[in-house]
């Protein structure tokens, strides 16, 4: 089961694979097979000699972005309109956030997949079916996953209320037991403090946190093992500093 790292790192394949012919067509229109050279003017100088050629640019979905971005008034503004700009600018965000090594939630994952889709539909490019069924199946997992961890709270808490239960009968039975025996007057401060020791009892099993898993387990996300509902690989803690790239991709 692939975590949300994966799933992004497909999803921008993906969008690559899809975009490319349609650049290479829109910029053929215009500039004929010289297309590559015209759109290495999208780079700086340095990086478009040595880094960006004809193929690398075909399947790199970074520079593909930026090639969209940079000539969009000069090739693309005619056959798409301003929202398609804006996802191009949102992914091109997302993925410089993926080179840098940070992490993804859920919500950035299926937005990132959601807008690879419409991006794609926008060019006519039968990837993006493809990339629908991925949409769907980080719902069909998140969903099993919430439902699962909805059912084992739900178990967890009836254990609770039953173990309360008990107690109160527990609690009935000592009392009804010192009060049928000869203990006096004391027989009423034994009671009370019967009564108190099993509030308390109870109040502490109440008030235990639910937990929807017990002991080590396997993330349904991620597949690596924890201890806890939360997967501290799949939501780090804000606290957690983000791992950068020796040589972190800017944009050109």
């Amino acid at each position: 089961m692939r975590g949300e790292r994966d799933r992004v790192t497909r999803a921008l394949d993906l969008l690559a694979q899809g975009i490319a012919p349609y650049i290479e067509r829109e910029f053929k229109k215009i500039f004929g097979e010289n297309w590559a050279a015209s759109a290495r003017e999208s780079f700086r100088e340095d990086r478009g000699q040595f880094v960006h050629t004809e193929e690398f640019i075909r399947r790199d979905a970074h520079s593909l972005l930026t090639i969209m971005w940079d000539q969009w008034n000069r090739v693309f503004r005619h056959q798409l309109n301003q929202p398609e700009r804006s996802l191009v600018s949102e992914l091109r965000d997302f993925r410089n956030r993926w080179a840098h090594q940070e992490m993804f939630n859920f919500d950035d994952t299926y937005r990132i997949l959601d807008s690879v889709q419409r991006l794609l539909v926008a060019v006519g490019s039968d990837v993006a079916a493809i990339v629908g069924e991925e949409k769907r199946e980080l719902l069909r997992e998140e969903f099993s996953m919430e439902a699962e961890a909805a059912a084992r709270r739900a178990e967890d808490t009836q254990k609770k209320w039953r173990d309360v239960a008990i107690y109160v009968l527990c609690c009935g039975a000592t009392i009804f037991a010192i009060l049928n025996s000869d203990f006096g007057s004391t027989g009423w401060i034994l009671s009370l403090f019967v009564v108190m020791a099993f509030l308390y009892v109870s109040y502490q099993r109440v008030s235990t946190p639910t937990r929807a898993y017990f002991g080590a387990h396997e993330c349904t996300r991620c597949g690596k093992i924890i201890y806890n509902l939360t997967c501290p690989y799949c939501a780090p803690s804000a606290a957690q500093p983000v791992v950068h790239e020796l040589e972190p991709i800017a944009d050109s």
